[in-house]
C-alpha cells in the first residue's frame, strides 16, 4: 500500500515538476538579451589623469589631439581646446601645469615648436585614458572624419 502510494504521488509530482521547470526556463530566455558587438565602434575610454614626470612619450596624432604614453604601460588621448596650428608636424612638445598631475579642464596646456619653429600654446581640454595607440589613432580619426 506504501509503494502503491508512493508511485501515484510519483506520478503526479513529475509532470508537475518539469511543468515548473519549463516556465523556469521560458522565463530565463526571455531575460537574455542578444549582444551585438559592433567592429566599427569607437574605442573604449574613460577619464585619466597622469603625472608629467611619467610621461615616456608623445605622438602627434592631429592638431587637435596628442597621444601620450604614460608610466605602467598606460595610453591617453589629448583632446586640445582647439586646432593647434602645426601639431601635427611638431617638435619639443612640452605639458605644462601648475601641478604635477594633470586632468582634464586642469588648465594644463601643450606647447610645441611648431610652424616655422616658433614655439606655440595649446591648452588641454580632455585627457581619455585608452587601451593602446592603436585604439588612439581609431578614435582620433573617427572624431575628425566624423566633424
Amino acid at each position: 500500500m506504501k509503494r502503491a502510494l508512493f508511485f501515484i504521488t510519483l506520478l503526479i509530482a513529475v509532470p508537475v515538476f518539469s511543468q515548473q521547470t519549463e516556465k523556469n526556463e521560458d522565463v530565463i530566455s526571455e531575460k537574455v538579451e542578444e549582444i551585438v558587438l559592433d567592429a566599427n565602434a569607437p574605442p573604449f575610454t574613460e577619464a585619466g589623469c597622469f603625472s608629467i614626470r611619467g610621461i615616456h612619450n608623445f605622438s602627434s596624432l592631429h592638431d587637435q589631439y596628442l597621444y601620450v604614453e604614460g608610466r605602467g604601460n598606460s595610453h591617453y588621448i589629448l583632446t586640445m581646446d582647439r586646432r593647434c596650428l602645426g601639431l601635427r608636424n611638431a617638435r619639443g612638445i612640452a605639458i605644462e601645469n601648475h601641478r604635477d598631475r594633470v586632468c582634464s579642464n586642469s588648465q594644463a596646456s601643450v606647447s610645441y615648436r611648431g610652424v616655422g619653429g616658433r614655439t606655440d600654446t595649446c591648452g588641454i581640454r580632455t585627457i581619455e585614458k585608452l587601451e593602446d595607440k592603436n585604439a588612439a589613432r581609431t578614435l582620433m580619426e573617427i572624431r575628425t572624419l566624423g566633424k
